[in-house]
């Protein structure tokens, strides 16, 4: 499981507040990107609407390829990024012991 799977569940209705601080975050992770949609925003139809939680839509907005682009690419390095130390988390599960020796034996 990504440690970003669980990072802010939301199981009830969203308030302001926690569609703010949506659009606040993803702002942010974006642009540690270098990625800018200026239209990002909270979309208050969805906010007042009666749909069961979670509910509350963040309008992405509309973006030039360029963007899009860098969106996609910032999305496949972060994908090979987790798939890479997940294997590595499973190497270490199944050759900690292992590892742990053979270093031990070099310093000692």
């Amino acid at each position: 499981m990504s440690p970003h799977q669980d990072h802010h569940p939301v199981s009830h209705r969203p308030d302001g507040d926690d569609m703010t601080r949506c659009v606040r975050e993803l702002r942010r992770a974006l642009a540690a990107h270098g990625i800018i949609l200026p239209s990002l925003r909270v979309d208050l139809p969805s906010f007042v609407s009666r749909y069961p939680a979670p509910s509350g839509l963040i309008a992405l907005g509309n973006c030039n390829t360029d963007t899009a682009l860098r969106l996609a690419e910032a999305l496949r390095v972060a994908k090979a990024k987790a798939d890479f130390m997940e294997g590595a988390q499973l190497v270490l599960e199944e050759y900690g012991d292992l590892i742990d020796e053979v270093g031990g034996e070099g310093s000692a």
